[in-house]
């Protein structure tokens, strides 16, 4: 962990704007370069603009975090098999838990600590270490998710870094090949286990994790997904823009119960919904198989759990 104050200030400045960006890019253009010219933002799993250089807190989602992490693999891929940051992040925080016997909010705060890479894509460390702006990105980027968690003012755990640097020598041993190349450590593996995990299965896991860890920190769910048993029941208050027919037609305050929500991310403002047809049929992917799965969308807004005793 950077605790320079002097260099963190660096790394905290204002992030450039937009029009400075793409003058640079300009500049610095090559021969082999695309003639298109990208937007300023990534549009995320659950449909948002995200822009990574000048990242909000209202955009941040858990389901977005969860879904690119556990899309990406480590090590540039050169694993033998796909090995997710988001199962990296799960195996972190169980070892959290288990060995260092750490509180929820540990766990939790260990769980997120790379949830930069889900908007930036993560770069291996023999590159990273030669970019210095990439590594103001990353961690403006972390300190907006963290300021999403509610975690603004809370130091990043002095342990952090030393626990992400050891499970590198427990992750080389399962996942890579043998080769004899020294990668100059000199660190004690932290001596964990790992699952063969397809990307599916990590973000479950991932937010299984968050989910339990943010409950019990702030005393009320956060995430919830309705697979798990527990009632997804919400009133639903859309964001209407100001003026307009919808406001006119509904009021800004205009609540819509809903009962087929899938999963939704109170914090992040945003729930999956299964579709279902006007006259009221569940509307499902016939190209999913057997039995397919209903067909669904995300929409975006405040939520509310309707159902008495559930938090």
């Amino acid at each position: 962990m950077i605790e320079d104050p002097t260099v963190i200030d660096t790394l905290t400045r204002g992030m450039p704007d937009p029009a400075d960006a793409a003058q640079a890019a300009e500049d610095h253009k090559l021969s082999t370069d695309t003639a298109y010219r990208a937007v300023s933002f990534i549009q995320t799993f659950t449909g948002r603009a995200f822009y990574p250089l000048r990242p909000r807190v209202e955009d941040v989602s858990i389901i977005d975090i969860a879904h690119h992490l556990s899309n990406q693999c480590r090590y540039a891929g050169a694993t033998d098999i796909h090995y997710s940051t988001a199962q990296h992040c799960c195996v972190l925080a169980d070892f959290v838990e288990k060995e260092l016997a750490g509180t929820p909010l540990d766990c939790l705060e260990i769980l997120i600590h790379d949830s930069a890479e889900a908007y930036l894509v993560d770069i291996p460390r023999p590159i990273k270490q030669f970019l210095p702006d990439y590594r103001k990105w990353d961690h403006t980027l972390t300190m907006c998710v963290r300021e999403w968690l509610g975690l603004k003012d809370r130091p990043i755990p002095s342990w952090q870094d030393e626990i992400d640097s050891r499970i590198i020598v427990d992750e080389r041993e399962y996942f890579m090949s043998e080769s004899g190349l020294d990668w100059q450590h000199n660190l004690v593996p932290l001596g964990v286990t790992f699952g063969r995990w397809t990307p599916q299965l990590a973000e479950q896991q991932f937010l299984m994790r968050y989910a339990n860890y943010t409950y019990k920190v702030f005393g009320k769910h956060q995430y919830l997904r309705s697979a798990w048993g527990v009632p997804t029941d919400a009133r639903y208050v859309p964001n209407f823009k100001t003026g307009g027919s919808d406001v006119t037609q509904y009021g800004e305050q205009d609540t819509t119960f809903i009962t087929d929500l899938m999963e939704v991310d109170i914090r992040g403002r945003v729930g999956r919904v299964a579709l279902r047809s006007p006259n009221g049929m569940m509307i499902r992917d016939t190209e999913a198989g057997s039995f397919p799965k209903p067909a669904w969308k995300f929409i975006h807004g405040d939520f509310t759990l309707a159902l008495a005793g559930v938090k």
